[in-house]
């Protein structure tokens, strides 16, 4: 049985020598795509997260500028400061990062993103590939399942998967009854650390384990065919991708409470929707520049990097 054992997986990958492992291999798969004196944009809070602080001393420690998004987290915010810095690199959540490319299209402008990271990889293709075409750049993926330090993996350069980081963590690819599946099956993705494989944490993505030698060279374990359907939420998860694929819609939450179904979608003006199902409440509004700011931020963002014992 998979237990929630996040609280031990995240105080093993936050002693001070896992924290500088992880912050060697970052620079690492970071060399591959950053150059010296780059400016990177990172789309957290500053805060004394153990995730946050990896991702910036791996930035640094490619002699690359770092630029924190600071307390203003509207959406045009977003906008201006990756316009005004240039910054070549910007890092955050993908849906964050989803609404962002749009964003940018819809207001006309030019931005000189060459290469995005999204973290809290592994996602599904549609929203990679969204971000991807929406900025016109190469999207990575570090896989951080929002448990403290961890860092479990990093993305695929040529196929849409993500490495395992095979010397520190190990995964299972198990059924609803935590049971393995048949080696190259799809199932729930369940993390553990090698020094302690006891401790397992259901992440909630499903997902195929590829154990051949990748094209990319890499030999390590792949995963592949990622679906962040949760359990339960299936419904939900559907209707949430079909809506955040329209680029007509910038942003919008999902909620199943008491009274049923409730939606609530900022949509830029004048734009195509999409045909939206019966609500108990339905709030479709224009998108304002003076307020609004992503739906991740208050809920999703704080939830994953802010708060990982709430998990």
């Amino acid at each position: 049985m998979v237990q929630p054992s996040y609280v031990r997986i995240a105080q093993l990958a936050e002693t001070p020598e896992a924290m500088d492992k992880s912050i060697s291999y970052m620079q690492e798969n970071l060399r591959r795509f950053l150059k010296k004196n780059e400016k990177v944009l990172l789309l957290f809070p500053k805060q004394e997260n153990a995730s946050c602080r990896i991702l910036e001393q791996a930035v640094l420690a490619c002699e690359c500028i770092p630029i924190w998004i600071g307390a203003d987290f509207r959406w045009m915010t977003l906008l201006k400061t990756a316009f005004t810095t240039r910054s070549s690199c910007i890092v955050g959540p993908p849906l964050m990062l989803l609404g962002l490319s749009k964003l940018a299209k819809q207001m006309g402008t030019p931005l000189s993103v060459k290469n995005v990271l999204m973290a809290g990889y592994p996602t599904t293709a549609w929203l990679v590939d969204g971000v991807r075409q929406g900025l016109d750049c190469m999207a990575w993926g570090c896989f951080d399942p929002g448990i403290g330090a961890v860092i479990a993996g990093f993305t695929c350069p040529e196929v849409n998967g993500v490495h395992i980081r095979d010397e520190v963590y190990g995964v299972d690819i198990v059924d609803e009854n935590d049971q393995p599946v048949p080696d190259g099956e799809p199932g729930r993705v369940v993390l553990y650390p090698k020094a302690a494989p006891d401790l397992r944490f259901a992440v909630g993505d499903r997902a195929r384990l590829d154990l051949r030698k990748c094209s990319c060279g890499c030999r390590t374990p792949k995963l592949v065919n990622i679906d962040t359907v949760k359990m339960g939420n299936e419904e939900l998860s559907e209707l949430g991708e079909s809506l955040h694929y329209w680029t007509s819609i910038l942003d919008c939450r999902i909620i199943r409470s008491e009274y049923g179904l409730e939606l609530e979608l900022i949509v830029f003006p004048g734009e195509k929707l999409p045909k939206l199902p019966s609500a108990a409440k339905l709030v479709v509004r224009p998108f304002d520049p003076e307020t609004d700011e992503p739906f991740a931020h208050m809920n999703e963002l704080k939830k994953r990097y802010l708060s990982p014992e709430n998990h």
